[in-house]
């Protein structure tokens, strides 16, 4: 019965409740930091761990603040978010190529403005086209939308489920600090040993790799774990040592380039 009125009541927000002046302001805000913060971390990291679940939190925290808000116009504000983390990856995986190609190239700032803008209307256009197959014909899997959604679902309840939120937001963050402020904790668990045998192989300690991991479900993660041990104990090693690649960086550069044509190629084979 709850649960009914519940739903009554959200379906009963007109749509000015939910796309207010503010949501639209913070979401605009929001979305100018995550696209230059992503795009540092893409470059710095040559990976972006995708802040939904950041700006998730960060727009129910707010907007609470701020009072007399609903769960709808907070999935507005963190959707608006979260497509500075889209933009910015494509950005950081795209630009750099100018420069693969000609090391002597120079892009202007207006140059790099018109491109972004571009290429987000482009994406805006296409997503509104593709949306209905691919959501509701195909009913693909999509972890970390449901884990946003179950965030704030959880959130906007509070009680249990929200203590749980905040408490494990909280323990991240302490573990972060000790971890990369003050170095009590190291970044990550390696072995010299396995160095020595060109086994570059470690565990990087990390509560976001932990919730990535939760969330994306134990088949994709340990396809995920069974590829880095392929690479870090088999094809880097062997390949060194047996002379097919002259050095560990070029059995680097091998092993990256198979994971990315596995990855494109199991997504047009599907």
């Amino acid at each position: 019965m709850e649960k009914e009125n519940e739903s009554k009541i959200r379906h009963a927000e007109t749509f000015k409740d939910q796309l207010t002046l503010r949501s639209i302001v913070l979401g605009a805000i929001g979305s100018v930091v995550i696209t230059a913060s992503s795009t540092y971390v893409a470059l710095r990291m040559g990976a972006l761990p995708w802040p939904t679940i950041f700006v998730a939190i960060l727009s129910l925290t707010i907007l609470k603040a701020l009072g007399k808000t609903n769960i709808n116009e907070i999935n507005v504000t963190h959707t608006a978010m979260s497509a500075g983390g889209l933009v910015a990856g494509g950005l950081a995986f795209t630009i750099p190529g100018i420069w693969m190609v000609n090391p002597e190239a120079k892009v202007s700032f207006f140059t790099l403005v018109v491109v972004t803008l571009c290429g987000t209307v482009l994406g805006l256009i296409f997503t509104g086209l593709i949306r209905k197959h691919f959501i509701e014909g195909e009913r693909l899997p999509f972890p970390m939308g449901i884990a946003a959604s179950q965030t704030l679902i959880a959130g906007d309840e509070g009680g249990k489920k929200g203590r749980y939120l905040f408490s494990s937001l909280g323990f991240a963050a302490i573990f972060t600090a000790l971890r990369d402020q003050f170095g009590v904790i190291p970044a990550a668990l390696t072995s010299q040993t396995l160095f020595a045998k060109n086994i570059f192989f470690g565990a990087w300690l990390s509560p976001m790799a932990a919730g990535i991991g939760y969330i994306i479900g134990p088949l994709y993660m340990g396809t995920w774990f069974l590829g880095a041990v392929l690479s870090y104990f088999l094809i880097i090693p062997l390949g060194v040592s047996s002379g097919i690649f002259s050095s560990v960086d070029a059995a680097t550069a091998f092993k990256n380039s198979m994971g990315i044509g596995l990855i494109v190629g199991s997504g047009v084979g599907v």
